[in-house]
């Protein structure tokens, strides 16, 4: 069961699609989403920067007439969102659906990662600065590490909230 977006600027097809979807085990959604599909009309602006929206927290599909197949993908070049005509055979189009919720699924994981990623190196960064305070105080590089390490172990805390105590000049 795949969570799904369904964007459709066509009254007379979206009712169609919205029964095949589910018939073919999609999940209609409005938020919190794997994959969104988009059927727009290529006449309205603004459609692609919710393809670039949706595309950045899951996957993205984007059915247009296929004379605007390139004029589409042009539009939509760095989003990551595939680009199908309108006379896609359905099983394709349930391919690629499941294929971008699984790069939706990616996305998510490596965006995780990338947080975690962030967050330690700003930790690294406040408890550089804060052996740099010390220092400045009088200890040398190794004596200003193992205060931290020991404070940190001694008080059960992080050497993030360690440093950031001794950078706010609440610590000796």
């Amino acid at each position: 069961m795949i969570r799904i977006f369904l964007n459709c600027d066509y009254p007379t097809v979206l009712p169609k699609l919205k029964e095949k979807l589910e018939k073919s085990g999609f999940v209609l959604v409005e938020e919190g989403e794997e994959a969104a599909l988009f059927v727009p009309q290529l006449s309205r602006g603004g459609w692609e920067k919710q393809v670039f929206e949706r595309s950045s927290r899951g996957g993205a599909a984007v059915i247009v007439r296929k004379e605007s197949v390139p004029a589409a993908e042009k539009l939509l070049k760095g989003s990551g969102a595939a680009v199908l005509p309108h006379d896609v055979p359905f099983p394709v189009l349930v391919g690629a659906l499941q294929a971008e919720a699984k790069a939706g699924e990616r996305l998510f994981a490596v965006s995780g990662e990338l947080d975690r990623l962030r967050e330690r190196l700003e930790s690294e960064k406040l408890v550089h600065r804060a052996k740099l305070a010390l220092m400045e105080r009088g200890m040398n590089e190794e004596e200003a590490h193992r205060f931290l390490e020991k404070q940190a172990m001694d008080r059960r805390l992080s050497r993030r909230a360690v440093a950031e105590e001794i950078l706010k000049g609440r610590a000796p």
